[in-house]
């Protein structure tokens, strides 16, 4: 075969190969510009009220089609009504179309967020045609306007608050939609540190949810919560109301509002200080001194000044109470007066002083069930007085201060050393008394109690005893067994986590590991050190503070092992 007659075969089989394409594509075009699809939906659409997608498939492309798939997309803000508001692509298998039919599928659309904008509805079909094996796709697209919500919802509060001093949170809704709503239900998101007193409609979940029921259009309804806010002068707050719907089954929000408040200086403002330590965190047992800084603000005179702490936690030892105030034992609120601080009888513009009390927190925690743990020791108080600046609208004036102390938790670490130890399973064998020369083998115990708080990354060590080695038996209750490092002589045992409470309403966390001591003559007539001081490090996960423990060395005198007390001192 000569070099030009190759040339042609290649051109021939590119050209015939060009030409396939070509034909494929025009094939492919002719049968797409017969096959059209049509989006219909409303000119506009409110937020929150479902509305109909029309999408048609029309086929005039002079032949059947088969296996149509109709895929359509939505953007975000737009739900499928009936599912996931997280789903956002619709699959239908329409199967065949008929030349010169139509099929139509109806969607129930919401849209849930995007206030007056623009959005993209995207249809896509795949389909087959004729005897072609190949799959062919067509696409539609329609903007979709959305306009003001449904629901016109709104929440009036003042801008600014005093610290603990009532205020109304005004909740209007009314439905300015073409449609009737059903199903609703409104929620009140508060700032942590609200106290809700009271609301003109009953809530039917806790103190922030109503079941609002059906609306009809054009109907509006209006409701009224009282309560206040406790915090610094000057921080600000946010308060989120949410109504949403249920439609087939699914909750599809409707209309969002946040109000901010923020918080006034007080005319009569209060400061707590707890061992002059803004970040102080309290232990078990500690010495707690408190402090009340209060100041007149105001350009008037207050009489009659009245201050009151209450006390809320089960860690205060309250019989350990010292204090000029006086104790209220029915809620543990301590107040303060004219009787017992003579300066409260009449406050001068812009004067200021202190009361102060110290007690102890409880050595030991009131554990009773897992669920006890994270304790706090909370100080809520409240100073007034009966007269009024002119600047002020309240029958009264007042402040108020909140502090709240984490109590961190307490972890107990026993090591105990044991010759006949039959409940472990582990059998000891040599000499006792030890003799020297021969090897005497003993199980320790790592025993934990944990008190409080929970506990994470763990670690527990100890350094053995000199002449004495791992006998290479080790388990334990937290799927984590002791290892030893034979270089340093040192065992360690690593824990994840443990629960507060562990060991004292249930069993302790428990490590076991079996040890080989062998004497020599220096450790002749005496007992021998079998494992040196047992340390132990972890996380207070509710203060995020290290937690120590430590227990320690054990010998061979064997204090804890009631059958060989006393026995393990070294022999010829």
């Amino acid at each position: 075969m000569t070099r030009t007659t190759k040339i042609i075969i290649i051109f021939s089989v590119v050209a015939a190969l060009a030409l396939s394409t070509i034909l494929y594509f025009a094939y492919q075009a002719r049968i797409g510009s017969g096959f059209e699809i049509e989006l219909k939906m409303p000119d506009q659409v409110f937020v929150g009220v479902p509305f109909d997608l029309d999408v048609n498939l029309i086929n005039n492309s002079g032949n059947p089609l088969q296996n149509v798939q109709l895929f359509v997309q939505l953007p975000e803000g737009v739900a499928f009504v009936g599912s996931p508001a997280t789903k956002s692509v619709d699959v239908r298998d329409m199967k065949n179309i008929g030349d010169g039919g139509l099929q139509q599928q109806v969607y129930k659309l919401i849209v849930s967020s995007g206030e007056n904008s623009i959005k993209q509805i995207f249809a896509r079909a795949i389909y087959s045609s004729g005897s072609l094996k190949s799959r062919f796709e067509r696409r539609q697209e329609q903007e979709l306007a959305v306009g003001g919500y449904g629901l016109q919802l709104d929440i009036s509060t003042p801008q600014k608050t005093f610290s603990g001093e009532d205020f109304d949170i005004e909740v209007f809704y009314k439905n300015v939609s073409d449609q009737d709503f059903s199903d609703l239900k409104l929620k009140l998101d508060y700032p942590p540190t609200f106290n809700f007193k009271k609301s003109t409609l009953k809530p039917d979940t806790g103190n922030n949810i109503w079941v609002l029921g059906g609306l009809r259009k054009g109907s509006e309804m209006k409701f009224k919560v009282t309560g206040n806010l406790v915090g610094p002068d000057g921080s600000f707050f946010d308060l989120k109301a949410a109504v949403e719907a249920n439609l087939s089954g699914h909750n599809y929000p409707v209309n969002v509002k946040t109000a901010t408040l923020s918080i006034a200086p007080s005319p009569l403002s209060i400061r707590i200080e707890l061992n002059d330590n803004p970040d102080y965190v309290a232990k078990a047992g500690d010495s707690l001194n408190y402090t009340l800084t209060y100041v007149n603000n105001t350009d008037t005179g207050l009489r009659d000044v009245v201050i009151r702490a209450q006390l809320v936690g089960a860690m205060f030892d309250v019989g350990t109470l010292s204090t000029n105030g006086s104790l209220r034992s029915s809620d543990n609120t301590i107040i303060w007066n004219a009787s017992n601080v003579p300066q409260l009888a009449s406050l001068p513009p812009g004067a200021n002083g202190n009361v102060d009390f110290t007690l102890r927190a409880k050595n030991d925690f009131p554990i009773k069930r897992l669920s006890d743990k994270n304790f706090t020791l909370k100080v809520a108080s409240v100073i007034e007085s009966p007269t009024v600046p002119q600047f002020v609208e309240a029958t009264k004036t007042m402040g108020a201060s909140t502090l709240e102390t984490k109590v961190g938790g307490q972890i107990k670490l026993e090591a105990k050393v044991f010759f006949r130890d039959a409940e472990s399973g582990i059998i000891n064998k040599g000499p006792l008394p030890l003799k020297v020369g021969k090897p005497t083998q003993f199980t320790v115990h790592w025993i934990l109690t944990n008190y409080g708080t929970d506990v994470k990354t763990i670690q527990v060590r100890a350094f053995l005893g000199g002449n004495v080695k791992y006998a290479g038996v080790s388990k334990s209750t937290t799927g984590q067994s002791p290892v030893y490092n034979d270089n340093a002589q040192e065992m360690y045992w690593d824990v994840n986590r443990i629960a507060a409470g562990t060991g004292v309403v249930n069993k302790p966390a428990e490590a076991i590991f079996q040890i080989e001591a062998t004497p020599s003559v220096t450790n002749l007539n005496q007992f021998m050190d079998l494992i040196q001081k047992s340390t132990l490090t972890g996380i207070d996960e509710f203060t995020n503070l290290e937690i120590k423990a430590d227990d320690q060395s054990v010998s061979s005198s064997l204090p804890d092992d009631p059958t060989a007390s006393g026995q393990g001192i070294v022999v010829q």
